[in-house]
């Protein structure tokens, strides 16, 4: 069971890796559809990671205080709603707000995950563990390449988006269930 809850969990990290590396694939279909130079997309992207360096003390500090599980689910469902909000605005100013709330939820994966498997698993097995989580994150980081720009030219960039929030949502189910 401590690998079923942990692993369920470290999904969430997988899923923000697939969010934070995402604009690889969709890139260019961005540039189009909010008539954006190389700069503009830059800020866009950044304010994923202004949300994820703010609220990283945040995450600590909640998850210190409050249930884990309740924290994970929140985080998760902010970030499908940063995402499906993304991927229906034709607002660049939504646009970055969308992305902002998917960058807070990016601060909560990895503490929460550690957390769970600090309480799951023995002193002796926490470098392992962790390696392993950190390796799911990194999966993500690679279906946010080939397989999403693959999508994104089967389906264009605001379908695949849509389709990535319903991973998120199957994911959150998984994680309802497990942890």
């Amino acid at each position: 069971q401590p690998w079923i809850v942990c692993f369920s969990a470290a999904l969430f990290f997988f899923y923000e890796f697939i969010q934070m590396n995402m604009f690889n694939a969709i890139s260019a279909d961005l540039m189009r559809a909010f008539s954006l130079h190389a700069t503009e997309l830059g800020k866009l992207s950044a304010y994923y990671f202004y949300a994820n360096l703010l609220f990283l003390p945040i995450a600590g500090a909640l998850l210190d205080r409050f249930s884990t599980r309740l924290i994970i689910l929140s985080a998760l469902l902010l970030c499908i709603v940063g995402i499906a909000g993304f991927a229906t605005t034709h607002s660049f100013f939504l646009a970055c707000i969308f992305r902002f709330i998917s960058g807070i939820a990016r601060a909560f994966c990895f503490l929460s995950s550690i957390r769970l498997a600090s309480r799951w698993f023995p002193a002796q097995k926490m470098a392992l563990v962790t390696g392993l989580i950190v390796t799911m994150a990194m999966m993500g980081g690679m279906v946010a390449q080939t397989p999403l720009t693959l999508l994104n030219q089967a389906l264009g960039w605001r379908y695949t988006l849509l389709l990535d929030a319903g991973l998120g949502l199957l994911i959150f189910t998984v994680i309802f269930y497990f942890v």
